[in-house]
């Protein structure tokens, strides 16, 4: 194309330009336009201003929220060196999967001279109580042979009493006869001599009936000897349940030192590395279920009395700002932040100025698929609630 027509084009061009902004400004400038374009202008900011108003008057909403949940603080009960850390930070964990194992040598031989202990005084109650069986049956059986022996005894001087009886009336006969001269004197020394040996016999027999029965006294007392037996068994079996509960408190000991999940969730934080010493009472990993969280709001004093439990309440992550989150009021605390703090800020130079106190609500959240971390900023919208059933009920 000639340089001289796409001059003459570009001029035109320029001018049709200016002259539909002339047109614009003159439109603008109309008291019509104007009227129109403030009237829409109005009509827009009252309605922004009805739903802001409506807004407020149906919710109470506020930013200062965030995503909370159950931080488990893991601590040990016992002071040694750390041996191992079997899970890193951010892993999954189940209910007693290990976290850390300390050194438990000096624990574990321990436990093994209590056991040993153990072992030794049961051996001993096994000793004695087959020693108390055998006194046992000894003294039985020597009692009955002691028995038999006193009766036999007794029988035996029965019957020296009765030959005694016997030579003692052969003698008077014999002595009757002999003075009458009608026996020899050898004859009658005979019956004298018969009724002393009877004698001799009943004296013999009845020392003997004694002994016998102060062997049979004997072989009772032999008996007491497993009642003594006895006693030292549950002597021993006291000292063997001593044993054993320190052997079961030095199991607990060991097990402790392995440090396991309490719950199931992530491990957050681990505070030690494999060859620290850690100290008793002190933790030693953070664990949280991220499957049980929730929404910690805090509502300003002004707004609180239009919140009830059971409220429902809308939430927006800001990690999901474009997923619908929903939940319910389930918790009111009756204290606010300030007084619950660890430092409280006192007016000490009497200079007071108010600030509107804020009250920790806990807000539970509907089932859904969205994975909220713990400590992420939310925002909420919780719907309002009559006086009649936002109000605390009255104390009786």
């Amino acid at each position: 194309m000639p340089r001289a027509n796409m001059d003459g084009d570009r001029q035109f061009s320029t001018e049709s330009l200016l002259t539909a902004r002339q047109r614009a400004a003159e439109l603008v400038q109309s008291p019509l336009v104007r009227r129109r374009a403030a009237i829409t202008g109005g009509a827009l900011f009252i309605l922004l201003a009805g739903f802001f108003v409506m807004d407020r008057g149906a919710y109470v909403s506020t930013s200062d929220a965030r995503i909370a949940a159950d931080m488990i603080a893991v601590s040990t009960d016992i002071s040694g060196r750390i041996t191992s850390v079997a899970v890193s930070e951010g892993d999954r964990v189940q209910g007693g999967d290990v976290i850390y194992t300390i050194d438990d040598r000096e624990a574990a031989y321990m436990l093994a001279q209590f056991e040993a202990e153990a072992n030794r005084l049961r051996a001993e109650i096994g000793r004695e109580e087959a020693r108390a069986g055998f006194e046992t049956s000894k003294a039985g059986s020597q009692v009955a042979a002691r028995k038999a022996g006193t009766r036999s005894a007794s029988a035996s001087a029965e019957a020296a009493r009765s030959n005694l009886e016997t030579a003692r009336q052969e003698h008077e006969r014999t002595r009757n006869l002999y003075e009458q001269g009608r026996i020899a004197k050898s004859t009658y020394d005979q019956a004298k001599n018969a009724l002393d040996t009877a004698q001799q016999d009943l004296l013999r027999a009845q020392a003997d009936r004694e002994s016998a029965a102060a062997e049979q006294r004997t072989a009772s007392i032999t008996g007491q000897e497993v009642r003594l037996i006895d006693y030292d068994l549950s002597v021993l079996q006291a000292e063997l349940e001593r044993a054993q509960a320190r052997v079961d408190a030095q199991k607990v000991v060991l097990e402790q030192h392995t440090i396991r999940a309490p719950i199931d969730g992530v491990v957050d934080e681990l505070f030690y590395d494999a060859g620290e010493h850690s100290l008793r009472g002190f933790r030693v990993a953070l664990i949280h279920d991220p499957d049980s969280v929730w929404v910690s709001a805090n509502i300003k004093e002004t707004d609180i009395r239009h919140i009830a439990i059971g409220a429902k309440v809308r939430v927006r992550a800001d990690s999901h700002p474009s997923k619908a989150l929903t939940g319910r009021v389930s918790r009111i605390r009756e204290a606010t932040l300030s007084e619950a703090a660890m430092m409280p800020n006192p007016n000490a130079n009497g200079v007071f100025t108010k600030i509107t106190q804020r009250i920790k609500v806990r807000i539970d959240l509907e089932p859904s698929d969205v994975h909220l971390r713990t400590g992420t900023m939310v925002a909420v919208r919780i719907r309002k609630s009559p006086p009649d059933t936002a109000a605390p009920p009255a104390a009786t």
